[in-house]
């Protein structure tokens, strides 16, 4: 636990290959927002706006994964020159539906695919879209969507014997800390609260990286050679320092 993706990132699979085994979970109202979703992403992913627009309000707030606030204007004409091929996500799962009366909240996960050159770029994203019923049928009044920490780094090799000079106790904060151990020959990190303890992979000299975190941390050494502590990088620049305090 620690602190790129396309515009156009409702693209999708056709909406009969979607939600197969979870729509029986929900009840027929939300199965029925589920629908209009997929709706929108079928008209979305052949290019029909014409099929689309009359699901999304005209003044629907576009969130996107850079927080920039786009229009249906601007979705439209930005997507009318983007070939599917080159943005468009597959996979969607994990979705919840909430109801309110006339208002509909839905969160999904799915995964993106960005074409640049001979380069497939993978993100992981969630999204939350927001329905108001209105003469009896869903429109869309607001989308947000936003990318999941995945980190794409190879592990290097590493040797495992000097993995115990890294275990200890790493206070970020008051009431932020960070245990290192090893166990299995690896290096595992879990902070205050977390249930589970995650893998650190190498990625070089006293430097490591989680799966799902898009920073890294790299390990400080006094002149005797010893763990004092470690600098978190994050991905835009910032940097935390951790020191070791057992």
């Amino acid at each position: 636990m620690r602190y790129l993706a396309g515009l156009f990132v409702f693209l999708c699979l056709p909406a009969d290959m979607l939600y197969c085994a979870d729509l029986p979970k929900l009840s027929p109202e939300q199965q029925e927002v589920i629908k209009v979703h997929n709706a929108i992403r079928e008209a979305a992913r052949k290019r029909d706006f014409t099929a689309w627009s009359p699901y999304v309000a005209d003044d629907c707030i576009f969130s996107d994964d850079e927080g920039k606030l786009l229009t249906k204007a601007q979705i439209i004409e930005q997507g009318r020159h983007l070939p599917f091929e080159y943005d468009h996500s597959e996979n969607q799962r994990d979705h919840v539906v909430h109801l309110y009366g006339n208002v509909a909240v839905l969160n999904l996960r799915f995964t993106t695919h960005e074409q640049f050159t001979d380069t497939d770029i993978l993100t992981e994203m969630r999204e939350t879209e927001t329905f108001v019923r209105q003469t009896g049928s869903w429109l869309l009044v607001a989308r947000q969507w936003g990318p999941l920490s995945v980190n794409f780094h190879k592990p290097v090799a590493a040797d495992p014997s000097i993995y115990q000079d890294y275990a200890g106790q790493y206070e970020w904060r008051p009431g932020s800390v960070d245990t290192i151990s090893v166990k299995d020959k690896k290096l595992w990190s879990q902070f205050t609260g977390d249930a589970e303890a995650e893998e650190n992979f190498p990625l070089g000299s006293d430097t490591f990286f989680i799966k799902d975190d898009l920073g890294s941390v790299t390990f400080s050494r006094d002149a005797q050679g010893r763990v004092t502590g470690y600098v978190y990088h994050r991905d835009d620049g910032q940097e935390i320092h951790a020191r070791k305090i057992k």
